[in-house]
């Protein structure tokens, strides 16, 4: 007995470390613990969800995970915890059979029914996620996390109103809670004078600054969304600066630079021979964050023969499954090169598994940094589509540096290092465009706004399909998007989206130097692509 209570009381010190933020401690408490009960049920569980909800390492958990399945395979709680890693491994297919597997055991378990929901949600199956929430309040009235899955659905799918009240039903019981807080400000077009707003501000804000770190960044960003809403400008971007100053991350240019390099040299038209799927279901949309790809996405995806799989991460995880490390172009040009036919067509016939949507004859990937992978990719899927999202350099890195991105997204630290990346991005698709096999078409975002229909017609003729009257009405289509722009998509369109960088001129010398060889006949002209570096 006294074991027992020893190893629970660790365990319950190692989850109060975690909480308290102090994940390192916790983790070494957690690793101890395993080692000495490496086959402990109880400890295997706590040790998965650690690396699930607080370490974020989520391929750690994989090991235990195995082994806990082995140990209890036909326990829904062993299930849940498989699709909640696999899900955040980005390995969906297996999210979901273990999710579904889960339901089957427990269908009335209220946890399982919440990892059920995080799996749909990652699919975009915003409908069925909703279903498994509404059943999990059913059974816990109130839970909080159900809740506020339940708000980030209903985002998901425009339904910004009701979000917008669930969200202040919450910050009734709690409004420090910055989850929350986050979230419907994400969803509201903020006035000055809302009282979320003004709380965040007066209240939240000073208690923040004392702690500092994330916290603080956190807030700040929040506050610089908020005021960006409201029109003013000036001091939405010194907020955007003082949250990246509170919590800096490194942008590693001359790495990024050798890594587009490589690929540049190293892969050419030869490298694409008698290799690969022939199925042309694919289409990838590629571009930076923030070109108006989500927009395109939706247009497209309204059409009756295409579906979209969103931003998935499957091209990505089959890459890593190379060992090609991230940004490493020695290992992508050596997986590029080396695979040999017989596993890429696996590779395909996984990728396709994975992504395909039912009834489609194409199937949209939006996953923006795929143009990084496009060597891979090509490899894959010769016949593959790609289309080339672009906007205006100035707009798009503008809007990724006032952006709440996530810390993958290092180089819009700074707005040097922002243009750095986009010159690199714009040199890499050059090269694809000369050397790849696919067919790819570019598309402007700006040609998008001024002439929607043109452009839908443009990019549905390019895929092989004959044009569908729905692709006009994509702001009533039963397709969702989940992304930052998931509002703006069901807005109507405005010219006024073109040249925002205008509003923030005083702060963006450093950009406009990066980006100066794309404007040759200066920032008041379009911008061209004869400044390749």
């Amino acid at each position: 007995m006294a074991n027992k209570l020893n190893k629970v009381a660790t365990l319950g010190h190692a989850m109060a470390l975690a909480k308290a933020g102090r994940t390192a401690d916790a983790g070494q408490m957690y690793e101890q613990l395993l080692a000495q009960k490496p086959q402990n049920i109880v400890v295997l569980s706590a040790v998965i969800s650690f690396h699930n909800r607080y370490s974020m390492r989520f391929r750690r958990a994989l090991p235990m995970l195995q082994l806990l399945l082995k140990l209890r395979p036909k326990a829904a709680s062993s299930h849940a915890l498989a699709a909640e890693t696999m899900c955040n491994c980005a390995r969906l297919a297996s999210a979901s059979q273990h999710a579904q597997t889960a339901l089957a055991l427990a269908p009335d378990d209220p946890d399982v029914l919440f990892i059920a929901a995080h799996v749909a949600m990652a699919q975009r199956e915003y409908d069925t996620a909703l279903g498994h929430l509404t059943h999990a309040l059913e059974i816990r009235p109130g839970h909080r996390q159900s809740m506020l899955q339940s708000a980030r659905a209903l985002v998901a799918t425009g339904e910004l109103a009701t979000a917008q009240s669930l969200c202040r039903d919450l910050l009734q019981a709690n409004p420090d809670d910055m989850n929350v807080i986050g979230l419907y400000i994400h969803a509201t077009r903020i006035k000055s004078d809302d009282p979320i707003f003004v709380y965040l501000r007066d209240v939240i804000l000073p208690a923040t600054e004392k702690i500092g770190g994330m916290h603080l960044s956190n807030v700040v960003k929040q506050l610089a969304k908020a005021s960006n809403d409201f029109g003013d400008y000036d001091g939405a971007f010194n907020l955007f600066a003082r949250a990246k100053a509170v919590l800096p991350m490194q942008y590693d240019a001359k790495h990024y630079a050798n890594f587009v390099s490589t690929q540049c040299t190293n892969i050419s038209r030869a490298d694409y021979f008698a290799r690969g799927s022939q199925s042309d279901a694919p289409v990838l949309i590629v571009g930076m964050p923030r070109s108006g790809s989500t927009l395109l996405e939706q247009v497209l995806a309204s059409h009756g023969q295409i579906g979209s799989a969103g931003e998935s991460p499957s091209l990505n995880v089959i890459v890593q499954d190379t060992k090609a490390r991230s940004h490493n172009g020695e290992d992508l040009v050596r997986a590029i090169k080396q695979i040999p036919d017989g596993a890429a067509q696996k590779m395909a016939a996984r990728y396709l598994a994975e992504t395909a949507q039912t009834g489609a004859l194409r199937t949209l990937d939006k996953s923006l940094h795929n143009f990084e992978l496009l060597g891979f990719f090509a490899v894959l899927f010769p016949r593959a589509r790609i289309i080339h999202m672009r906007r205006d350099p100035l707009d798009t890195c503008v809007s990724c540096y006032m952006q709440n991105l996530s810390a993958w997204h290092k180089y819009t630290q700074d707005l040097d290092s922002l243009g750095h990346a986009y010159m690199q991005y714009d040199r890499l698709m050059a090269h694809w465009e000369k050397v790849l096999p696919n067919p790819i078409l570019q598309v402007n975002y700006e040609d998008v706004v001024r002439d929607i229909e043109t452009q839908g017609r443009r990019a549905v003729d390019f895929l092989g399909l004959d044009w569908d009257p729905a692709c006009l009405e994509y702001q009533t289509s039963k397709n969702r998007v989940q992304t930052l722009s998931a509002g703006q998509v069901r807005e109507p369109l405005y010219t006024s989206s073109m040249r925002r960088w205008q509003r923030y001129d005083a702060h963006l010398a450093p950009l406009k130097a990066q980006l100066k060889p794309l404007y040759p006949d200066g920032f008041d002209a379009p911008a061209s692509r004869s400044g390749r570096v």
